[in-house]
């Protein structure tokens, strides 16, 4: 069994740096960066694992509303999970970058009526056998 990020994954996150990528800003930073990561799906890994010998029994894209304490948690999982987008930009810089993404999901992603922010996040769960 295993869960890691699938298809849809943090998509509104992506964007927003995706975007941020082709601002006057920032693009100076990320002139050859490319996102060394794929976030897949059940068709992608029921092919690749029936090509690695695996039974599959079940493939499944489970959606997670993630909830962060507010700005002060986006920033904190922004700073320990988007490194790759991060270490683009200049260290003095880090905090600017991080906090133009936050403004950004925020302006369409206020927090909650208690302060959380939500994130909607893809896991694609495995279930699958060597064959014999």
């Amino acid at each position: 069994m295993a869960q890691f990020g699938g298809k849809g994954n943090a998509a509104e996150i992506l964007k927003i740096a995706d975007f941020m990528l082709e601002s006057e800003k920032w693009s100076f930073y990320f002139r050859n960066f490319a996102f060394p990561f794929g976030f897949y799906g059940p068709k992608e890994y029921d092919k690749w694992l029936k090509e690695a010998g695996f039974l599959v029994k079940r493939l499944e894209i489970i959606s997670k509303d993630m909830v962060l304490e507010g700005e002060k948690g986006l920033f904190a999982w922004i700073a320990s999970t988007w490194y790759l987008y991060i270490q683009q930009v200049p260290k003095e810089l880090n905090e600017d970058y991080i906090n133009e993404v936050i403004a950004h999901f925020i302006s369409n992603n206020p927090p909650d009526d208690n302060g959380y922010v939500h994130l909607q996040m893809k896991r694609l769960e495995i279930e699958a056998f060597p064959e014999k």
